[in-house]
């Protein structure tokens, strides 16, 4: 009877042992598709080349984005953006909104990223001169596929002068970032 018992445990360990390797690819596509619940606040900052004035123009834009975030459901605590793309911008709001996506990646204190596409954004101008950008989608890849994203980012009034004249080499602002389950 001890050599049946002894016989089991040993067949029971050696199919656990073959199952775990075929089971570990599964449960890496599950935690990257699981919900995830990410909130970030952060500062970001702008560099334009050439410098943006009241004209519309063609100007490579450079952005770094650090974000501090909370999760329960992840252990990401902090966040990088790192993006450069040609743009034809100014000083000006443009009352147009975008009429294409625009897709981001977030690098994670963890390791892992999250690629972001958003189809949806809106200026705000206030009566201050702080504009205010939000933009909306979902996660396309990465930690929390399929996860909604939505991302603010306010830039305080920009200097008059400078539009005017010399242009803006760079500004900064402040951001916020939350990427939830999708209803």
């Amino acid at each position: 009877m001890k050599h049946l018992r002894a016989l089991a445990t040993a067949v029971s360990a050696t199919l656990l042992g073959l199952a775990v390797p075929l089971l570990a690819p599964a449960a890496a596509r599950a935690s990257q598709t699981a919900g995830v619940d990410i909130t970030c606040l952060g500062s970001t900052h702008a560099t334009y080349d050439p410098p943006i004035t009241n004209t519309e123009q063609d100007t490579t834009a450079h952005r770094t984005t650090n974000f501090s975030c909370t999760s329960l459901l992840t252990a990401v605590s902090s966040g990088y953006l790192d993006r450069t793309v040609v743009q034809t911008l100014s000083c000006l709001l443009a009352v147009t909104p975008p009429t294409s996506t625009m897709t981001e990646t977030y690098s994670w204190n963890t390791g892992q990223s999250s690629t972001a596409t958003y189809v949806s954004s809106t200026a705000v101008h206030a009566a201050d001169g702080t504009t205010t950008v939000t933009a909306v989608g979902a996660i396309t890849s990465g930690l929390g596929l399929g996860s909604t994203v939505t991302k603010t980012v306010v830039i305080p009034q920009l200097n008059p002068t400078a539009c005017a004249t010399t242009g803006l080499s760079e500004v900064n602002g402040t951001a916020s970032l939350a990427i939830l389950p999708a209803d």
